[in-house]
């Protein structure tokens, strides 16, 4: 049996420079048509997603604080094209939205709060753009939470909201009664993040500018007490199951903690700034990010035997954006897992999608699904290879000029021997000049 690795492979779209707006209403009508412009992308401070429908809202701000700003809603399958819905007297900061979309609330930098009353119009079907009625009405409610608010949260039921201001201030705004119903105070530092426990709704986590998570009650808001986390800001936190906390801090961390007073917060891994963003997907997929840009899709990693909650880790799934981020919001429908959108400083919205492939065993698969072709070439191919790696005996070898074989010797054509200086034949003594015999001259 093969075993098979599973790999995520996260691609960035980048949607930069030419947005499209669009009207949503021009003089009580639709607009025709769509305005192509040149404008910079907006600053998006926060995305949340229209009940079930393929329709976002996103907040924006500009580099002036107490200029007017815009919220947008746009299709997730084309996050270029956004329509202004309604505007604020200053930079929108959050941005939420009931269960069935008939009401968007958003809080800005003077602590305006601002009620999107989208008519009467039945709920768009899952997946499918939504739109808001006829007698669709924004109301505008000044200064209800006094200062600057950052973090705001709709209660399950559609009933409340609760926003945390930069004095360390909690509201409770009762939305079918247009006021606030009751507040609690923290110790002084800005309120960053907001978040409700889910199934049971019963506790809220508050993380503020002291590295703190306070715990209530919900909804009778009473405190039960908080945990450090760090020395540094808190910039958000999430429930990653009932009864456990995830935070992201300035101080560069991921933290992980038991949804009870002075309980332990772990380090879960390291990023290479703030961790200012953290979202779950439906189904507990995590994304986690950082106001530098990267973005990290941290690991579950197994615990002891008797832990029944997930714990996490920061690992090599990350991803880079072009500029700081500021939102996350997974897009639940169609895509579920497979699409993160994401709002930054200077380049509007970008997505992040997710593919999967099969990466073991490599070698055997890719042969498989050539083997036509690589049948066709391989004998060639082969003849030439062997013939180059063929070792020297194998080759037709070159007759290597040939060493000329210890060449025997051709009957030596002995060299016109140099005739031995004739070994003089015992020379044949010259006749020797016969001594003049003896003449028998008389002397």
């Amino acid at each position: 049996m093969y075993r098979t690795a599973i790999t995520l492979c996260v691609t960035c779209t980048l949607f930069a420079n030419a947005f499209t707006f669009t009207n949503a209403q021009e003089n009580g009508k639709q607009a025709e048509g769509t305005v192509k412009t040149d404008m910079q992308p907006p600053w998006v401070t926060s995305l949340t997603q229209l009940g079930e429908s393929s329709t976002c809202v996103a907040s924006t701000g500009d580099g002036l604080l107490l200029r007017e700003a815009t919220v947008y809603k746009l299709e997730a399958s084309n996050p270029t094209e956004l329509t202004p819905l309604y505007s604020h007297p200053a930079a929108v900061w959050q941005v939420v939205s009931s269960g069935d979309a008939s009401k968007i609330a958003s809080v800005d930098y003077r602590g305006n709060l601002g009620i999107y009353d989208a008519g009467k119009q039945p709920p768009a079907a899952k997946g499918a753009p939504w739109q808001p009625g006829p007698d669709a009405k924004l109301t505008v409610h000044e200064k209800v939470f006094e200062r600057w608010c950052q973090a705001m949260v709709m209660t399950p039921d559609d009933k409340f909201l609760i926003a945390g201001n930069e004095a360390g201030k909690i509201f409770i705004w009762d939305i079918a009664a247009g006021k606030v119903s009751k507040t609690a105070e923290l110790d002084g530092h800005a309120v960053t993040g907001l978040v409700i426990s889910p199934n049971d709704a019963s506790q809220l986590a508050v993380s503020d500018g002291a590295g703190h998570i306070h715990l209530f009650s919900w909804p009778a808001m009473e405190s039960q007490g908080k945990i450090k986390v760090s020395d540094e800001t808190v910039w958000c936190v999430a429930y990653a199951a009932p009864g456990k906390l995830l935070a992201g801090s300035s101080d560069r961390n991921l933290y992980q903690a038991d949804a009870k007073a002075d309980s332990k917060a772990e380090s879960v891994g390291k990023g290479s700034d703030w961790i200012t963003q953290i979202a779950i997907s439906p189904s507990g997929r995590l994304a986690v990010a950082e106001v530098g840009g990267k973005i990290h899709f941290p690991q579950t990693i197994s615990g002891a035997e008797n832990e029944t909650a997930s714990k996490y880790a920061l690992g090599n799934d990350s991803m880079k954006a072009t500029s700081g981020v500021w939102a996350l919001q997974w897009n639940s429908a169609p895509q579920g897992d497979e699409q993160v959108l994401v709002g930054t400083r200077k380049n509007g919205i970008l997505v992040a999608g997710r593919s999967w492939k099969w990466t073991e065993p490599p070698q055997k698969a890719k042969p498989e699904a050539e083997s036509s072709q690589a049948d066709v070439t391989k004998p060639a191919e082969e003849m030439k290879e062997e013939e180059t790696k063929a070792s020297p005996k194998e080759e037709p070898a070159k007759p290597e000029p040939a060493k000329p074989e210890p060449a025997k010797p051709e009957p030596a054509k002995p060299e016109p021997a140099k005739p031995e200086p004739a070994k003089p034949e015992p020379a044949k003594p010259e006749p020797a000049k016969p001594e003049p015999a003896a003449t028998g001259k008389k002397e």
